[in-house]
């Protein structure tokens, strides 16, 4: 289920928007059936290299073209001749860097051409880096027909560093799916890459105005003539960077002008994570589900060989019980970092696995020294769970804070209701992504160490202690490459 070479990816939500990217040759390489998840010392084994495929630049356009002649060639040749020819590392489901692998619903490999020894195996259990459990996803989205899904995992190829891949997987019969992909190369760009033109400065008003005009239009006029509208790239839904997008409630794209291929062939989003591991689509799904609201992601920038990640906030609401619709724009104060301005910026300097690590360590010492003991370590200032400005907060599931090292006058007060400078709920957007398995999310929070006047980027991650209260760190600035 392993993916060689290099990816740029299409649009794809709030945060998604449309196709970019560069490439990276990467040796052939296969999963291991005990995924490096949190704790693991497994690493997955390189291909010979007499057996690596052609090295070239792949694109999503090509993975979900590999992906649509392997369910045809599996329904009109049957199980058994087309999971032999998936099966096939010389076949001509492997070839141009990209091959096909095939599990069934159970979990069972089917096809590994590069790691035979899986075959026959149950994978299902198998999770990536962060703990995401891969092929419990790659089910899920096979399951709706055909879609992208991300995970984060070794690349052999570069000293087995963490770097993102995608997967297209689609639908065969209901017993059993394919699927392909490849390793996103350091240089990648995500899909909210493409913002589409900048006119002006766009405020967050104006953002919410576009998005509840389009509901309005959408109420009135139905579904199939929106589609239309939303999908014409000349049409009133696409305003320079406002442009608005449409997703059923697994996640589906369903119009959109900045990439009306996604929405014709009805990709499935609904485990696709930006370059940070926030399921965006998910989360503003979930938002949708409560009434509607915002979203962070980020928008990357490249000026002069250097790539900023610039906050980007989403908005999104329901139009009826079949779909939502969202738009998206950079933070307002944050335009500057399309010109490479990092005057006044607060720039990251912790990575995601520093924070995914600290979180976890927490949480593990919460379970083994009991609630009060881990409570009052994570308020100590000066404790084993606070590093400068990379620490540790704990909350109950009602929003009450529990203990915090910096704020203390927030400790034993509920801040379920609490909104951002831009109208965006943390907790709620946290406790979410906590329930739905994610763990990832983003909002714009006030910087101590520059006073407390100026709102940065802050990337959360957050897990369950047990079912009563939960234990979140996060990363503060802008990710510059």
């Amino acid at each position: 289920m392993e993916m060689r070479g290099f990816f740029t990816i299409l649009l794809i939500a709030a945060v998604l928007a449309a196709c970019a990217g560069c490439s990276q040759t990467v040796q052939p390489m296969t999963n291991s059936s005990t995924a490096a998840g949190p704790g693991s010392t497994a690493t997955p084994a390189v291909v010979p290299a007499e057996t690596a495929l052609k090295s070239r630049v792949i694109t999503p356009a090509d993975l979900t073209l590999r992906v649509k002649d392997a369910v045809v060639y599996a329904r009109e040749n049957g199980r058994e001749k087309a999971v032999a020819a998936f099966n096939d590392p010389a076949g001509p489901f492997a070839r141009d860097n990209i091959y096909v692998f095939s599990e069934d619903y159970e979990g069972v490999a089917l096809a590994e051409p590069f790691e035979q020894n899986l075959v026959g195996t149950n994978i299902q259990t198998m999770t990536d880096h962060y703990g995401v459990e891969m092929v419990k996803n790659l089910q899920e989205t096979a399951g709706y027909g055909i879609g992208y899904v991300s995970y984060d995992y070794p690349n052999p190829a570069d000293n087995k560093e963490i770097a993102p891949k995608l997967s297209v997987v689609a639908d065969v019969d209901g017993t059993y799916y394919v699927g392909a992909g490849a390793y996103a190369g350091s240089g990648m760009v995500y899909p909210s890459s493409a913002l589409g033109p900048a006119t002006h400065t766009y405020t967050v008003p104006e953002l919410v105005a576009f998005v509840k005009n389009a509901v309005s239009y959408t109420k009135t006029r139905g579904k199939e003539k929106a589609f239309q509208l939303i999908n014409d790239q000349q049409g009133q839904f696409a305003d320079g960077e406002l442009t608005i997008i449409a997703v059923d409630y697994n996640g589906t794209m369903l119009a959109s002008s900045i990439s009306p291929e996604t929405a014709r062939d009805r990709i499935n989003l609904i485990n696709y994570h930006d370059p940070d591991g926030v399921r965006t689509i998910r989360e503003m799904r979930d938002l949708v589900l409560q009434g509607g609201g915002f979203s962070y992601t980020v928008a990357a920038v490249t000026k002069d060989n250097r790539t900023y990640y610039a906050p980007k906030i989403d908005y999104a609401e329901p139009v009826d019980d079949t779909y939502w619709i969202f738009s998206g724009i950079i933070v307002p104060e944050y335009e500057q970092l399309r010109e490479g301005n990092l005057t006044g910026i607060v720039v990251r300097n912790h990575t995601r696995t520093e924070l995914y690590s600290l979180v976890d360590r927490a949480v593990t010492y919460a379970r083994t020294n009991g609630k009060e003991k881990a409570l009052a370590e994570i308020n100590n200032p000066g404790g084993q769970f606070t590093t400068g400005d990379l620490f540790v907060w704990a909350e109950d599931f009602n929003g009450t804070v529990l203990a915090d090292p910096y704020w203390k006058e927030g400790v034993g007060k509920n801040w379920i209701e609490y909104t951002d400078p831009y109208g965006a709920k943390p907790t709620i957007v946290n406790i979410n992504a906590i329930r739905s398995g994610t763990g990832f999310t983003r909002a714009m929070i006030s910087y101590p160490w520059t006073g407390g006047e100026q709102s940065v980027p802050k990337l959360m991650y957050g897990r369950a202690v047990d079912d009563s209260w939960w234990i979140a760190g996060g990363v503060y600035g802008v990710e510059v490459l």
